[in-house]
């Protein structure tokens, strides 16, 4: 078997396979951290409020990116047959993907700000700000990517940007999505460790009278460093892969089959299979690093077959109850006669 003929279903099996699972994982897992970040006792943190905004972009990207490539594999490609389709799904993944890398950043700088000495910074660790930072990250980003919906095309059967808009894409693309995001998550997570290390946790945060932080918010700076480093490792490679693939489609004008085909897998694994694996693995990290978030994963499924036993009980009960009518009305008209 050839080289292209071999990627070529190593790349048709990764995403049959690999892509659908980590798309059914990744929506269980999104939802259930919805779910449990939406409990009244989380809603006054706002890192959860954050990580809620997190899960949210994360089900409309994957979503829009991975279903319909899996879908093409057997049946009509509809992205690449309708214009309009390719571009609002352009526009749909473009948007989501970009605010949950910013609001990724801003979850960073939340915690700095709860770790810091400094009254006024840690000031701005509130719901409100919160709030007001999804809503202008979602906004800015929602205008920001336009552009697709008016210049991404269709070209030889397939859905994407191209010539020149294609070009500088690509750079803004490499800038926006792998080193803006990386060096800021960086810088505020070694000025996270840097204000940990100094104070010793000898601080005291908004709403809270001890002198320390709480437990809940040292668990979410862990679980945001686990974040970022997972961020990183599924993106430090996208911004080369991308630049390298536009600066040789000049130097090189006969590149060979198999050349083509190899830097074709490599984008492939770069720019769908780690990205796409990024949107869906924050509820994953957060059960295999925080003990607390376990033990509330565990009681959210107890309290739902609890209530689904009641549930079962309650229909019981009601099937003996009509049960027994016709049996005392028939003890009545015995009676009478």
């Amino acid at each position: 078997m050839s080289t292209i003929a071999t990627l070529n279903l190593i790349q048709t099996f990764i995403t049959r396979y690999a892509l659908s699972t980590i798309l059914a994982l990744g929506n269980l897992g999104n939802l259930l951290t919805i779910i449990i970040y939406s409990q009244k006792k989380h809603r006054t943190n706002p890192c959860s409020i954050y990580l809620i905004a997190v899960s949210c972009f994360c089900l409309m990207g994957s979503n829009w990116a991975i279903a319909p490539t899996v879908y093409a594999l057997d049946h009509f490609d509809m992205v690449s047959n309708s214009l309009i389709l390719c571009r609002i799904r352009g526009y749909v993944i473009h948007t989501s993907s970009m605010c949950f890398r910013y609001t990724l950043v801003v979850i960073c700088a939340d915690r700095y700000a709860v770790c810091s000495r400094r009254i006024s910074i840690r000031a701005l660790s509130r719901p409100q700000i919160a709030y007001r930072s999804i809503a202008i990250i979602t906004l800015f980003w929602s205008v920001v990517s336009v552009h697709l919906l008016i210049w991404e095309s269709i070209e030889s059967g397939h859905c994407g940007v191209y010539g020149i808009y294609g070009q500088i894409f690509s750079f803004y693309i490499a800038v926006c999505t792998g080193f803006i995001p990386i060096v800021l998550m960086t810088s505020f997570s070694i000025l996270l460790v840097k204000n940990l290390n100094s104070v010793r946790l000898q601080i005291v945060p908004m709403n809270n009278n001890n002198g320390r932080l709480n437990r809940r918010d040292i668990s979410f700076i862990k679980l945001i460093l686990v974040e970022v480093v997972v961020y990183i490792i599924c993106t430090v490679l996208y911004p080369p892969v991308i630049i390298y693939s536009q600066v040789t489609s000049y130097m090189v004008l006969n590149k060979t089959a198999d050349r083509k085909q190899i830097e074709s897998f490599i984008t492939f694994i770069t720019m769908s299979l780690l990205l796409y694996l990024n949107y869906n693995t924050t509820f994953y990290v957060h059960f295999i690093t925080s003990r607390a978030f376990r033990q509330e994963v565990k009681q959210l499924f107890l309290k739902y077959i609890r209530r689904s036993q009641k549930n079962v009980l309650k229909h019981q009960n009601g099937l003996k109850t009509i049960n027994t009518v016709p049996e005392r009305q028939q003890l009545q008209k015995t009676t009478t006669i």
